[in-house]
């Protein structure tokens, strides 16, 4: 049984270590803090643990129960777990501004990805983001508390961004029987770990600002570099590097298709969120495409 495993084996070492950092000998005057030096240390560790545990997968072909098991014919656990979605423009189904496509509620109440019936785009591109690839990504972003093997919260909380728009949407995948796919940070980070979609391994900038500058982290996102295994000490990174880091601080799921069951709170006179009726959808939406046209 092994040994038929062997060429997976070698193809998955092969795609891993082609990705992994290529180690340089460098000569600096400069001594790192003890704050850097701390967080090459962990990022170092999670590297080594996050392609051991890649490995290990692909050797037994091994999933929990969140994604069928090795039962092939299994369908994946419907997470039980309150998964938040901020939006200034819940209606709308292009962001004003960046003119990028994106979910939207339309006017039968339902949130619709942009195109619910692709299955070119991966996880990997619509996490990195470009413009063309969100143009027919079949997902829609949530964040949300990890679940465990038995697909239920590990808490009884919201993660919630307010930074990402006024109004928020809420969704139970396991209270929306007729619901897509949902894939969590399990899924998504090695997704893109293993990933071999073109120009991930380019030096990241930020597309959408004029010169498109290289990117670089925020204070706050050092550590979480270091947690998916990625050195914040380094002069630049690649979209891949950027991507898990923006996955992972954001505690992102991925929903793909038609969404049915959701609530919608939007902000009153006093930017207090209120439950928006559904029998309100329908002139929300007409009201959202007024103003667009």
């Amino acid at each position: 049984m092994f040994a038929s495993k062997l060429p997976r084996l070698t193809q998955t070492t092969s795609r891993l270590f082609k990705h992994a950092p290529e180690l340089k000998r460098t000569f600096s005057t400069q001594v790192p803090s003890q704050e850097d030096q701390l967080l090459k240390v962990r990022a170092e560790k999670n590297r080594v643990k996050h392609q051991q545990h890649d490995l290990m997968s692909d050797i037994m072909n091994a999933e929990d129960r969140r994604h069928g098991g090795n039962n092939q014919l299994a369908p994946r656990i419907r997470p039980d777990v309150p998964l938040t979605r901020r939006d200034n423009f819940p209606f709308n189904e292009v962001q004003p501004k960046y003119e990028t496509p994106k979910s939207a509620i339309d006017r039968d109440g339902k949130l619709q990805p942009v195109d619910a019936k692709d299955r070119t785009v991966t996880l990997t591109a619509h996490v990195d983001g470009a413009k063309e690839t969100k143009a027919h990504s079949p997902f829609t972003s949530f964040s949300g508390v990890p679940v465990g093997v038995d697909g239920k919260a590990v808490e009884q909380k919201l993660v919630d961004n307010p930074d990402y728009g006024q109004s928020r949407i809420v969704h139970n995948p396991a209270l929306d029987a007729k619901g897509g796919d949902v894939f969590d940070q399990f899924d998504i980070q090695r997704d893109i770990r293993t990933s071999t979609h073109p120009g991930l391994d380019e030096t990241a900038v930020n597309r959408s600002q004029p010169g498109t500058p290289v990117w670089q982290p925020e204070p706050h996102e050092r550590p979480i570099l270091a947690d998916v295994g990625v050195d914040p000490t380094k002069p630049h990174f690649t979209y891949r590097e950027r991507a898990m880091m923006n996955s992972k601080r954001d505690q992102e799921y991925l929903v793909r298709g038609t969404i049915h069951d959701f609530t919608l709170e939007r902000p009153d006179a006093n930017g207090d969120l209120k439950h928006v009726p559904r029998d309100q959808f329908a002139d929300q939406f007409d009201d959202a495409h007024k103003k667009t046209k």
